[in-house]
């Protein structure tokens, strides 16, 4: 089961995946409009970087980044991000959405199983 949250500027996704418990929590893009709001991850402002940037700025923090061009997640933080777009954005030099369009957040483990032990 989904709960949506519709703003002007943006929506939020709640994920009841057994239909009682939050599970997870997405923020889907900001659009334009009359108030400044911002998501941000340690000072980094993560719909306004560009996707590759921001992956960069995670990875030097020490993370481990899972990317795969549309999507990426860390699963350390289980933050998911997604450039698909359902709308008009600019691209990036490979042809994909140059900004993530979306981050997901979810409990603890909710990536584990992507944690490869090598």
């Amino acid at each position: 089961m989904k709960a949506l949250l519709l703003h002007p500027q943006f929506e939020v996704v709640f994920h009841f995946e057994d239909g009682r418990t939050l599970t997870a929590a997405e923020a889907w893009i900001l659009g334009p409009g009359p108030e400044e709001i911002t998501v941000s991850f340690r000072g980094v402002d993560v719909f306004r970087t560009p996707a590759r940037v921001l992956l960069e700025r995670l990875r030097e923090m020490g993370l481990t980044v899972h990317d795969e061009t549309l999507y990426a997640n860390v699963p350390q933080l289980s933050l998911g991000f997604t450039r698909v777009a359902g709308r008009e954005v600019p691209l990036d030099s490979d042809g994909e959405p140059l900004y993530f369009q979306a981050v997901l957040t979810g409990p603890v483990g909710y990536y584990d199983f992507l944690m490869v032990e090598g």
